[in-house]
């Protein structure tokens, strides 16, 4: 699961893709509207996604690592915040936050944490809807221009390969097994609707496994593929 695919399952509306303007080329929107070119500070692109939900929507991150600089109330995305992750190789810039940013550079962050709120703050003053502008890119510093106008396809991520705990909220009957494999013994299932806490998330044999208790025993549960989850996840 990638993560913007995870954004959507919190509920969130892409209305800006990179990968799907009309030049066919990442990120070159140039998009115009009363005569205002938002794109052309970065020569016509626009190498984000935006997405919505509502005003004030609570932000997840949807990687794990640290907040650096480039985090700020009033930056050029108006209020930002920049999590970086060194052995992942990325960074993330989240932007036109509200001003009440959640978290300040040096915090350490966990997939699903809570670090801002969907607001429409820019730098220019420029009147947009409320929508969370995030921007993929390779980890390290980069100078303003770059900073604001380089970004990178997230397709590579994987969320579910991060440190994350939460709960799964099963969409399907799934197999109860013994091991983390699916020719491990059948003991049982669960039933659409279930609910699991998980602690992490282990991939093998192609598959996504948690772990739950059933009296004293422990048993595993196959929560999706490299195609699909099986359900919905929630982070804590």
């Amino acid at each position: 699961m990638n993560p913007i695919e995870y954004l959507k399952q919190q509920g969130f509306k892409v209305t800006s893709n990179p990968n799907q303007y009309a030049s066919r080329v990442f990120g070159l929107r140039n998009y115009t509207l009363n005569g205002y070119n938002y794109d052309s500070y970065c020569g016509g692109y626009h190498c984000a996604y935006d997405l919505v939900k509502s005003d004030g929507a609570k932000i997840p991150a949807v990687m794990s690592g640290v907040v650096v600089a480039g985090t700020r109330v009033k930056g050029n995305f108006g209020a930002t915040i920049v999590v970086a992750n060194k052995k992942l190789n990325r960074q993330v810039i989240y932007g036109h936050l509200k001003e009440n940013i959640c978290v300040k550079i040096g915090d350490h962050v966990s997939v699903g944490d809570t670090i801002g709120f969907q607001g429409n703050t820019n730098y220019y003053g420029v009147n947009m809807a409320s929508h969370l502008h995030i921007q993929f890119q390779k980890y390290g510093y980069l100078k303003e221009r770059d900073f604001v106008c380089s970004g990178i396809d997230c397709k590579d991520m994987n969320i579910l390969k991060d440190k994350i705990q939460g709960t799964f909220i099963s969409s399907a009957t799934i197999n109860m097994r013994k091991g983390m494999s699916v020719k491990s013994e059948r003991i049982g299932s669960v039933h659409i609707g279930f609910e699991m806490k998980f602690k992490k998330i282990e991939y093998r044999e192609g598959h996504y496994w948690i772990e739950g208790t059933r009296g004293k025993d422990k048993f595993y549960i196959a929560i999706g593929n490299a195609h699909s989850i099986w359900g919905k996840i929630k982070m804590l």
